[in-house]
């Protein structure tokens, strides 16, 4: 195989070392913070390609660098973009909230992207198996789940494929700590998949409520699990998860609240974060998250 690599300046907000750091929360992700790199698993025409992350910056100018044996370099290096939102106007995103009530989150933060998971099947049953439980445990379940049905290669973590996991039975993952319904909603949604009633791909190009019109009328997904995943699978930058407890409790700490804000209230104040109402969310999440 023939290696390329692919270097380019990018945004100079753009803060690399709190992603990777957040990144890395997720064990099943091999993120390498001493040297900012992280890899990346990359599906290409079915082949499992890991891309080779790293950041630097060199005389105030950050720089991406991208090495990897893909075949198609464009695809890779745009997959890459997509999911770490090098694309996005990260200063922009951050002058939109000048004025507003979150504006000290934004110095705080300011340059943080919102990252999607590598792909989309990985990133519902990622969001499935982390329904309702801390986080700590949702990081165990999945890293247990992917370790067991999953494939490694040069390093980087695939996720199972969804015919791999509509092959298996309830007690497969109850073996692992999953709950009986949680079990049956982790099969039963990769079946569809894998029978093509439920087409992923083709949600690229929905609408956010499209989408969760219908995610939300699948049997264990409800709306949390379908924002999330608009959040970190789709990417979509103007979504509110206003019921999310992390979300109520970093508003209270944020505002000073006696006691967490409504769903409602919550909605009404972001009307004026729009249209970049997910990186108030994502923004309000990390200024409730440890920092090790």
């Amino acid at each position: 195989m023939n290696q390329w690599v692919y270097e380019a300046a990018i945004e100079p907000v753009y803060n690399y070392k709190r992603m990777l750091q957040r990144t890395g929360a997720d064990p099943v992700h091999f993120v390498d913070q001493h040297n900012n790199r992280i890899l990346f698993p990359y599906k290409e025409e079915g082949r499992q390609e890991v891309l080779d992350i790293s950041f630097q910056t060199v005389k105030n100018e950050n720089w991406i660098m991208i090495s990897g044996a893909a075949k198609k370099k464009d695809n890779a290096v745009e997959a890459v973009y997509k999911a770490f939102a090098l694309n996005t106007a990260l200063e922009h995103v951050a002058r939109h909230f000048e004025g507003t009530e979150l504006a000290s989150l934004f110095e705080t933060y300011k340059g943080v992207p919102l990252v999607r998971e590598p792909e989309l099947y990985g990133c519902l049953m990622k969001t499935i198996i982390h329904q309702q439980l801390n986080m700590a445990f949702a990081y165990t379940l999945s890293t247990r789940f992917v370790e067991r049905y999953g494939e490694r290669s040069d390093g980087a973590w695939f996720y199972p494929s969804p015919e791999k996991t509509a092959s298996l039975s309830t007690a497969d993952l109850m073996k692992l700590q999953f709950s009986r319904r949680k079990a049956e909603y982790v099969i039963d949604t990769s079946r569809q998949i894998a029978e093509g009633s439920l087409n992923l791909e083709r949600m690229e190009t929905e609408t956010s409520e499209e989408v969760f019109k219908t995610l939300t009328a699948l049997r264990g997904i409800g709306p949390w699990t379908a924002e999330c995943f608009l959040l970190f699978g789709l990417g979509r930058l103007n979504l509110m998860p206003a019921k999310d407890v992390g979300i109520q409790n970093g508003l209270k700490k944020l505002l000073e609240l006696e006691s967490k804000p409504s769903e409602e209230e919550i909605r009404k104040k972001a009307l004026r974060w729009a249209p970049y109402e997910s990186y108030a969310a994502l923004y309000l999440w990390l200024s409730t998250e440890s920092v090790t």
